[in-house]
Parts: structure tokens; C-alpha cells; sequence
């Protein structure tokens, strides 16, 4: 007699493929739709794969089918499952899921993918973002579960305190073990804030005042080099992005790159660029960059900076170790050495393992020096384009600083408000991270101008479209920093930095670092562009791969003669 398993395995194949079908529209809704799987995207497929391996054995062992009758049994199962999965997730998010209602294109209400299309075409999401609001309006379904707002009224719900948004599934590309992953993939609340702790000790008022004169040590080094090469043309882009590594080495790690004064960039730095492109391109479709990401040679160039950044921890760690007796009345001389003898010292603020502390080492690095770079870089430009106002900032800081640099002190120079207006204006115009940080609304749902945007829904205010909307910045694309006059950066539309629990801890050292650099070299320097580039005709487009991956910014930095 034959066993329930024979009879289910010789059932006929109508009745096998129904099978397989309910399966799969069982599995899209109890398992695929609760719950959040895009960390666990291989366990999928190997799963997957297991499950039909063990179905083709049991056709054979269990209900003697041959090897070709196996196989194609097996094949009427998985291609049953695979078709009836699509078909229930394509149905669902087209006409039943619960942004049904919002406006977007349609396909992007099917997939990420469509995105992710976009992208890969041109590197610029946060402008494709941009096109869709002027086509759909001011609440826009981008993504199966994901809405973009732009409107004012959405940053206090989604960003500032009391919130309680979390960060979306991009921030798990690592894991979603605290132990393992950076503060900025950190998006249990709890866990943040306590973390957040340790990065303001390592980047509060007490440690700004040891990294202000190493920080004025780099922008001598940097001035140097533009004086090396006065009168002839100079990338600006890659010497200012020398300039933010050569910092953050310093006052992360206290490790000196040398990358101004060598005039080329680490090996180490120079992996991380490489994998920039992939990080814009596959970030739209945040489960595949994971799955690529834990494939073995997949990092590439990333491999060497993370081996870079182990090696750098392991030596800064010994030596702490073997000082820490000596250094347990003093306060520590840079950011890791904050996080290090917290995380020795068993304080609650410190990284939660090892892992922990080297992917904020890493972040550390990047996060600290590409972001800056760009800001500067980008100021730089606009300031080259635009004559009138860089003649104003000269002016000012002339009549601040009459003596030039005998007369120079930060603490004067964080005063100047002109100078502050010509930063604010340029990451108004270019946030170094452009798109919008996505957020995951709580279980209630929130409400945002009178639109309630359900419970667990991707949800983000897009950085750069908002900061170029003309209803809330008037002739929006002109670079006018005189707008800035009066008005608050906490009030206006403005999220370089974002806001609330997540927002930038290393706003004071960005600020430093750009009003030190911007200003000495409006003491110092008159712009231009080599010819036959014109501030009329000077264009300087980024590619958006998270933060801005710049080309070249050929100057000419003449001395001044007054």
C-alpha cells in the first residue's frame, strides 16, 4: 500500500502545479509580505535550491519516477511556484497594496527595479526623483512600499523628535546585528542613541578645540600646493578630496596620509572610489547590493580599504592598550581613540564589538572626508561661476581680516555670516548627499499635511529636489547666498545634514573644515576657469552614488595683488 508521500508525489500534474501555486501565494503572504527579507536574500535562493534538490531525490527514491521524469517534475513545480509568487506579488502591489492610492509610475509601484533602470543609465536618482514630483505632484509612490514627499510639513514627522520612524532596509546592507555594523547602519533607536554618545564626546566642543590646529595644518599644506601651482590650471577635485582624507586620517586615526603633499591618492582610499559606482546603481534595489556585497571578490577595490581600516584599528588598539595607564586622565587626540577606550573601558556609548568598531572606522573615514570634499569642491565652483559673490566673500573676509593671514583665527572666521551664507547656499544647491534619507513609518501610519502615509512604508523628503523647489526658495537655481540673510537653517527646507536623532554628528568639524578652507582661499586667491571654459558656459554635473562622485574641476588660482 502506498504512503501518503507516494501519493502525494505521484499526484497528477494538474494537481501538483495547483499545489505549487497555492504554496506560493501562501508563502507571498504570510512569509514574503510581514516580514522584512532583504537581509536574507541568499538564505532565500539556497533555501530555494535545497528545497527542489530534495524534491528531485524524493522523486526518485520515494516515488520511482527515472531521472528525466524527476526532472521534469521538479521543473513543474518550481516553474509553477516561480510564476504563481510573480503573479501574486505583481497583483498585489499593483492593485491591492496600501499605497494603491498614491500616485507614480506604474511600474514603479511593481518594482525597484524600475529605479533601478533609471539609474543605471545615468547615475543621478536624486534628479529622476526630482522629474517624477514635477510630473506626479508632492506625495509619489517611487517603490513597491515607498513614498517620496516633498513637502516641508513631512520632515518634522519623519525625521525630528518625537518620531518613531526607524532607517530603511538600505541601512542592513551589512547586517542587522548591532554588534557588527557602523552607527550609521544602526537603526534600532536605543541602540543609536546610545552610540551617538561616544561620536560626540570624540567630535564635542572640548575635542574641536585639539582638532582645530591640525586641521589649519592641512589647509597650510593644501595652500601650499595651490601656491606650487598658481597661474596654471589645477584639478580641485582631487586635491580637495586629498585634502578631506588627509584630515580625516588625522583627526580619525592619527594617521597622517601625506595625499596633498604626495599629490596621489592611498591605494586604500582609491578602492573605496572604485566601488562608489555600484554603491549608486545597486543601492536602488537595497537587497540586491546585499547579495552582491557578501559574494567572495564582489567588493573588489572595497576589500582593500576594508583590510586597511582592520590593520590601522589593530595597531591604533595596541597602542592604546599599552598606554592606557597613561592616558587614563587625559583626553584622547582623535575620534577612534574616543570610540577605543570607551569600548575598553566597558562604557555603554562604546561600539558593541569588534565588528562594530571597525565599521566605524570606516565610516569614519568615508563619511568624514567624501562629504566635506564635495561641499568644498562644489563651493569652489559656484563661487568661480559666480564672480559677483566671490568678490563679496573677498571683501568681507578682507575687511575681517585686514592683515590676511596674520590676522586669521577660526574663531573669527566662524563669525563671518557671509561665509556661512556661501556654504548654506551651496549644499542647498548640492547636498553632498542628494537623495532623500528614507525612513520607515511606524506601525500607526503617520500624517503629513493631511495625508496619512501608512505603517511600515519606505518614506523620505528627497534632499535635492526640496532644497530646488521654487515655492520654497525663491529663483531657486540661482546661487544667492544674501538669501541666507535672517534666515534659519532649523526652519527652512534645508537637510544637508538631516535632522533629529540621525542627523550628522561631525556637522561642527564639516563646518571647520569647509569655512577654513573656503575662506583662506578668498584671502589668498582670485578664481577662473582655464579657457576656453567661461563662468557663462562652465557646467560641473555629479553623479549621485549616495554621496557626490565628482568629475574633474580644472582652476586657475591666481594670487591677489591688494
Amino acid at each position: 500500500m502506498e504512503s501518503a508521500l507516494q501519493l502525494a508525489l505521484r499526484s497528477s500534474w494538474q494537481a501538483t502545479a495547483g499545489v505549487s501555486a497555492l504554496l506560493a501565494v501562501l508563502s507571498h503572504h504570510i512569509v514574503f509580505r510581514p516580514y522584512e527579507i532583504d537581509g536574507a536574500a541568499w538564505e532565500l535562493v539556497f533555501g530555494y535550491i535545497g528545497s527542489c534538490v530534495a524534491l528531485f531525490v524524493l522523486y526518485i527514491q520515494v516515488a520511482g519516477y527515472s531521472f528525466l521524469t524527476a526532472v521534469g517534475r521538479t521543473l513543474l513545480v518550481s516553474n509553477s511556484y516561480n510564476v504563481s509568487l510573480l503573479i501574486s506579488i505583481l497583483v498585489y502591489r499593483a492593485f491591492f497594496h496600501r499605497l494603491r492610492g498614491f500616485p507614480g509610475p506604474f511600474n514603479a509601484r511593481l518594482s525597484r527595479f524600475y529605479a533601478f533602470s533609471k539609474v543605471a543609465k545615468t547615475v543621478r536618482g536624486c534628479e529622476d526623483v526630482q522629474k517624477l514630483h514635477e510630473q506626479y505632484g508632492d506625495f509619489v509612490r517611487i517603490g513597491p512600499r515607498e513614498i517620496s514627499i516633498n513637502r516641508p510639513g513631512a520632515i518634522r514627522p519623519i525625521y525630528e523628535p518625537p518620531t518613531r520612524t526607524t532607517r530603511s532596509p538600505w541601512y542592513a546592507q551589512v547586517s542587522n546585528d548591532v554588534t557588527k555594523i557602523s552607527i550609521n547602519s544602526t537603526r534600532v533607536l536605543k541602540v543609536h542613541k546610545q552610540r551617538k554618545k561616544g561620536w560626540e564626546r570624540g567630535l564635542g566642543s572640548r575635542a574641536m578645540a585639539v582638532y582645530e590646529p591640525r586641521v589649519a595644518s592641512k589647509v597650510d599644506s593644501l595652500l601650499e600646493r595651490l601656491a606650487a601651482h598658481a597661474g596654471n590650471p589645477i584639478d580641485m577635485t582631487k586635491y580637495i578630496m586629498f585634502f578631506g582624507f588627509d584630515v580625516m586620517g588625522d583627526i580619525g586615526l592619527s594617521k597622517d596620509f601625506h595625499m596633498v603633499e604626495r599629490e596621489v591618492e592611498d591605494p586604500a582610499i582609491q578602492g573605496v572610489h572604485e566601488s562608489m559606482f555600484a554603491i549608486g546603481v545597486f543601492g536602488t534595489v537595497p537587497w540586491l547590493l546585499s547579495m552582491l556585497g557578501k559574494i567572495p571578490g564582489a567588493a573588489g577595490g572595497y576589500n582593500k580599504y576594508t583590510k586597511w581600516c582592520h590593520d590601522e584599528l589593530q595597531e591604533k588598539r595596541q597602542i592604546l592598550l599599552s598606554e592606557m595607564a597613561s592616558l587614563k586622565d587625559q583626553e584622547p587626540r582623535d575620534i577612534m581613540t574616543w570610540l577605543l577606550k570607551a569600548k575598553e573601558q566597558g562604557d555603554p556609548c562604546a561600539p558593541p564589538g569588534d565588528l562594530a568598531i571597525e565599521e566605524d572606522a570606516r565610516l569614519l573615514i568615508i563619511a568624514g572626508s567624501d562629504t566635506v570634499a564635495s561641499a568644498i569642491t562644489n563651493a569652489l565652483f559656484y563661487l568661480t561661476k559666480n564672480q559677483t559673490v566671490y568678490k563679496t566673500l573677498q571683501a568681507t573676509l578682507r575687511q575681517e581680516f585686514p592683515g590676511g593671514d596674520s590676522d586669521w583665527t577660526y574663531e573669527k572666521a566662524r563669525n563671518v555670516p557671509y561665509l556661512d551664507w556661501v556654504i548654506q547656499e551651496t549644499l542647498r544647491l548640492r547636498p553632498s548627499v542628494p537623495g532623500g534619507l528614507a525612513r520607515v513609518t511606524p506601525p500607526e501610519g503617520l500624517m503629513v499635511d493631511g495625508t496619512f502615509i501608512p505603517g511600515d512604508t519606505v518614506t523620505s523628503v528627497p534632499t535635492y529636489t526640496i532644497q530646488r523647489d521654487e515655492r520654497y526658495w525663491p529663483d531657486a537655481l540661482s546661487f544667492k547666498p544674501e538669501r541666507w540673510e535672517g534666515l534659519s537653517t532649523e526652519k527652512a527646507p534645508w537637510l544637508p545634514f538631516t535632522r533629529g536623532q540621525w542627523a550628522c554628528s561631525g556637522k561642527a568639524v564639516a563646518m571647520m573644515e569647509m569655512r577654513m578652507v573656503l575662506g583662506r582661499i578668498a584671502l589668498h586667491y582670485d578664481l577662473s576657469f582655464p579657457p576656453p571654459v567661461t563662468p557663462e558656459n562652465a557646467e560641473f554635473i555629479f553623479q549621485d552614488t549616495f554621496t557626490q562622485t565628482l568629475p574633474p574641476l580644472p582652476l586657475v588660482f591666481t594670487p591677489r595683488k591688494d
